[in-house]
């Protein structure tokens, strides 16, 4: 091989590798925020298909558009009549706006310990406001004796108010306000667990 061919070769090379370095894809299941310096350029690209940027200037931030998990540690948690329980919670969230979330958050791990500070607050605060009672029941019962086994006596069910969806759905009420500005969307909240 010539000089010649060897420096032809090496500059098909280096336009190759200069116009990869400009494409990329979005797949189905992913959004985009493209930067350049380190700040977000234009708008969120969400539609699947190939694009372009410059190259070694921009960079392309991919977040997924899918439902994520968040799952909380299980914390110890007083109750409005002073009784601690241990409270095990998950929650099911997406990224509803990639440009305010990669402004506010950055990255999915970044949300996740947003997510722990407000899930876990709000989960603290509407317990607090409840009995024991109206956090383990969910309705009341047609009848209001139910036999023990243990005990050969009958006891009475004190009558809940709202019991544990009402719970669930306050914290869930009260966590979405404090997520919009963040870029996030909850889609569920649920009590995994409680142990007395």
């Amino acid at each position: 091989m010539s000089n010649q061919q060897s420096l032809i070769l090496l500059i098909v090379l280096a336009v190759v590798f200069v116009i990869s370095s400009g494409v990329y894809t979005i797949d189905e299941t992913q959004q985009v925020i493209i930067t350049q310096f380190g700040r977000p350029v234009g708008e969120a690209l969400t539609e699947p298909g190939l694009r372009f940027k410059l190259p070694f200037i921009q960079v392309t931030n991919r977040f997924d558009n899918r439902f994520l998990e968040w799952d909380g540690a299980a914390n110890q948690v007083p109750t409005r009549d002073k009784r601690f329980i241990w409270v095990d919670t998950y929650a099911r969230w997406r990224i509803s706006d990639p440009l305010r979330f990669f402004e506010r958050l950055r990255d999915e791990l970044g949300a996740q310990s947003r997510l722990d500070d407000i899930l876990d607050g709000e989960t603290r605060n509407a317990i607090a406001r409840h009995d024991l009672v109206e956090v383990v029941r969910s309705t009341n019962r047609p009848r209001d004796e139910v036999l023990l086994e243990s005990e050969e006596e009958t006891a009475i069910l004190e009558p809940i108010e709202g019991g544990r969806a009402t719970i669930v759905a306050e914290v869930l009420t009260r966590a979405k306000e404090r997520t919009t500005d963040l870029g996030i969307e909850l889609i569920d909240f649920q009590l995994k667990r409680i142990n007395y």
